[in-house]
Formats: structure tokens, sequence, C-alpha cells
């Protein structure tokens, strides 16, 4: 073989190494891969393990829960206007305390800023009603309204930043009119039936949460004088209850509350907020009645609901 064709064997022997093989920093050869081309390395660099993001660790830090143990008996309502907002039911005397007051929480979990005004003192032209058209005349704490418009007329709760967590809120969407009867599925409905060993009169879906949450309102059928209607908290396939039993004696149009005619409707309640705390949801609750509207908080404790000591009433009854 002259030194031409072996200088031909050896180049073409030269450019087959350098296609199938490649030279890492460490020496060793390695096995291309077809399917990446340079551009697409480039464009997705390797993430050392210790820079990536933990999942786990992720949820923890946007998880926001509501202590309960913070939450105190400051409520009031809004003026016609949605400008300001009084706080009944205190004394006078604490303006300091109450100075700290900067947010008011109500009409489904909205959020308004506030500011303290001054202790207002009430007038002889009060008719007793805590309603918007006598607001000027009740005694209480005033506040202003700084971001944000209040609804008229309507219950909120009042905190600082400092014991309430925001982001703990749970957007709410209030489910009204025919759709409160006729989104009821009938697997629900069932479900409720046989755990509470007792057939429906009625139920409503009062509200749609995240994620695959909703509250019902449930009237059982009457058994002799007992009377029965439950607050329903549904968690994907967990059912908590909150039972409000009644028994007739003598008077039964007026069983829960005056004049309600042994019923329940859910034009009756309102959701004040919805909340998540460690150990489940935490929801504030109106119920109107024809004498008045009574706010309270329900918590969660294990596989039920209590009602806490935190309650408000407003008397407005029609004149």
């Amino acid at each position: 073989m002259n030194k031409r064709l072996v200088s031909f064997f050896i180049v073409l022997m030269l450019v087959g190494c350098s296609s199938n093989n490649s030279l890492t920093s460490d020496g060793d050869h390695s096995e291309s891969t077809p399917e990446q081309s340079a551009e697409t390395l480039q464009a997705s660099p390797t993430i050392p393990p210790s820079a990536e993001p933990s999942p786990t660790a992720s949820m923890q830090q946007t998880k926001a829960y509501l202590d309960a143990e913070k939450l105190k008996a400051n409520f009031g309502f809004a003026d016609a206007e949605g400008r300001n907002i009084l706080v009944t039911g205190h004394e006078k005397g604490l303006d300091q305390e109450m100075a700290q007051l900067n947010e008011a929480i109500g009409d489904q979990g909205k959020v308004l800023k506030l500011k303290f005004n001054k202790w207002q003192d009430g007038t002889e032209g009060s008719n007793g009603r805590e309603m918007a058209h006598n607001f000027v005349n009740l005694a209480g704490y005033l506040y202003t309204v700084e971001e944000g418009s209040a609804t008229p007329d309507e219950t909120y709760y009042l905190t600082d930043q400092a014991n309430f967590k925001i982001d703990a809120l749970l957007p709410i969407e209030p489910v009204e009119g025919e759709q409160a009867l006729s989104t009821v599925e009938e697997r629900v409905r069932q479900r409720i039936i046989d755990t509470k060993n007792r057939e429906i009169q009625k139920v409503w879906k009062l509200a749609e949460l995240p994620i695959d949450r909703q509250l019902y309102l449930v009237q059982f059928v009457r058994m002799d004088q007992d009377m029965l209607f439950s607050l329903v908290w549904k968690e994907k396939d967990e059912f908590t209850f909150m039972d409000y039993p009644a028994v007739i004696q003598g008077d039964e149009y007026s069983v829960w509350r005056v004049d309600d005619g042994g019923e329940v409707m859910p034009e009756m309640f309102s959701i004040l907020f919805a909340a998540e705390t460690s150990e489940g949801p935490l929801l504030g609750i109106n119920w109107w009645g024809s004498e008045g509207v009574n706010t309270f908080f329900l918590n969660k404790e294990g596989d039920s609901f209590k009602e806490m000591d935190i309650q408000y009433g407003r008397y407005t009854s029609p004149l």
C-alpha cells in the first residue's frame, strides 16, 4: 500500500471517531444524544438540586391561616352612602383600643381600609334601630372608609392587620334564586339523608368556594314536635354539620326566630366571610329574622362546627 492510500485511511478513521463520541471535561467519552440539538441544551440549563424549588416548601410559604383565638367582638354596620361604619355594643372610653382597628371585612369577604374617627354620642332622636336610616342617632365608634366602599346597611367585622391574615380569606361565590335549589346534586341530597337518618324538606346551595367546597342550608322534615335545620359544609367528599334543633312548644309560628313560621329560607342567611384556619374553615354568618340580624362565627373542630362566643346582634324591627 502506497503512502497516499495509508494517509487517506487515517483521515477517514479520525473523522469517524469525532462524529460518534464527544469528550467530556474530565476526559471520559460520552455518547451524544441525537434528539437534543445544541440550541435545546442551551435553552434548558440544568438547575442544581439545591436550587430547585420544593413543592412542599412553596405551599407552606403561600398558605395562610387565620388564628381564631385572636378574633374579638368588634362589629359594626355601614351608613346609607357606604362611607362610614359605626361600631356598636361597646362602652365609651376605649378610643385608644378602638383606634387600632383599620380594616373591615364583610359582604362575602370584601376587605375595606378604615380610619378611626371618633366616639359618636347618641341623640334623643334615635328610634333604637341599628340601621342606616338611624345611623347618626346611635352611639358608637365611628370609622371612615378610606379604600373601597361599604355596602349600605351591611354588617362588618372590624380588625387590624396584625390579628387578621387577609390572605387566609376564601373567595365566595353566592348562589341565589332558583339556582340555589336547582344546583343541588342528588348524590349530595342522599348523602345528607343517610348521614342524619332523616328526610329532607328542602335543601339549598348557599355558596361555592375553592377548592371543591360548598355551603348548603337544609331543612329536615318535621318529626312530631321536633324541628331541625342545618348548615352543611361540603369539602370534596367530607360533610360537616352545624345543627339547629328546636322543639315546638305551643307557638308553631315562632320556632327558631320570632315569626319565622317554622321555616328557614336562603334569604335569611349571608356569609360575612370565610377563612382558612389550621383546623379547617371558619365561617362568619349573618342570620336575618323579622326583628333583627344575628352575626356569629362557626369554627370547624374535628368533624363538626362549633359556634364561637364572638357574636353580634342588630335590632332592625320595622317601624
